[in-house]
């Protein structure tokens, strides 16, 4: 499940994913993104990834396709989470995006808003 939370508002997108993941999450999450990106160039992404149980590979792919589509659209990424995968994630994903990213464990999401609005 994709959450949009109130905070989006002009470049920033902030939302959190969790539960099972599927295709249905994508096509409701990257219209929004996309709409961001037409309005402002490049966005900041707040993004917490909590208890996901599934992520289809539909999901997957239409994550990947996005983000290859996109990589010079971000300005700057925040992904908290309580796995160390995410934190892995991050630190792959650097090469293929001109945006700055940072992981960040959930017990530092006050730390991340601060980060992710300056």
């Amino acid at each position: 499940m994709v959450q949009l939370f109130e905070q989006s508002k002009n470049d920033l997108v902030a939302f959190r994913v969790s539960g099972n993941v599927n295709r249905s999450d994508y096509d409701m999450m990257l219209p929004v993104l996309e709409e961001r990106i037409r309005q402002h160039g490049k966005v900041r992404v707040y993004a917490e990834v909590q208890d996901v149980e599934e992520y289809t590979l539909q999901a997957l792919w239409e994550d990947i396709k996005f983000d290859l589509k996109h990589a010079t659209d971000f300005s700057k990424v925040a992904l908290i989470g309580d796995r160390k995968w995410i934190d892995w994630l991050t630190t792959m994903a650097k090469p293929f995006t001109s945006a700055k990213l940072r992981y960040f464990d959930y017990s530092d999401r006050n730390e991340a808003w601060e980060w992710i609005n300056t």
